[in-house]
């Protein structure tokens, strides 16, 4: 999936966006892989409010989001915090201000992360083929997980990236690229 392709189909109707794996290709581009994982989460955010909406998650779309919160999201969050955000902290004068950003993403993460435990507890609470039904703490949590994102997603992009192409040199790319790599178990 290139970053056009997944910007494509990262609306409402696009739900399972966020189960599609990206091209482990783009991790030569970190920034890039950073942002297609950006819209794989507001998929993933589209669907938990199509969810709510509905009343009910399909066992096998229930499955595919439990996949993701335990594997995909947390790689995301460890290639930001040990790569991206110490790559930009070493780079950026002072005047961007931007340590405490960073501090608070990092602790958005943390929240993000107990969020995930719950959602994942209702989602995987039941085996079986039939669909699993939201009460209102599930809606609820649901909705709060995606606003959440979606503000955290903001910041990402709209800063941390903006300022991560004006200050990173080619040297911290190749260098995040490899670590990346390393992380995906891709072969540098």
């Amino acid at each position: 999936m290139t970053i056009d392709e997944a910007a494509a189909a990262g609306g409402e109707g696009a739900s399972r966006t966020f189960a599609a794996p990206i091209p482990a290709a783009l991790l030569d581009a970190p920034l890039e892989f950073i942002l297609v994982d950006h819209v794989r989460q507001r998929s993933l955010c589209a669907a938990f409010r199509r969810f709510t909406r509905q009343g009910y998650v399909d066992r096998a779309e229930a499955d595919a989001v439990v996949t993701y919160l335990r594997h995909d999201v947390d790689l995301h969050y460890r290639d930001e915090e040990e790569d991206l955000f110490p790559s930009l902290l070493r780079r950026v004068p002072p005047e961007d201000d931007l340590e405490a950003t960073l501090a608070r993403l990092v602790a958005n993460h943390r929240q993000s992360r107990t969020m995930i435990e719950a959602i994942i507890a209702v989602l995987a609470k039941r085996a079986g083929p039939g669909p699993i039904r939201l009460g209102p703490a599930a809606r609820k949590l649901l909705l709060a997980y995606a606003a959440s994102e979606h503000h955290h997603l903001a910041v990402e992009n709209g800063i941390v990236l903006a300022i991560a192409r004006v200050r990173l040199t080619r040297g911290d790319l190749t260098a995040i690229s490899a670590t990346m790599k390393g992380r995906h178990g891709v072969g540098a």
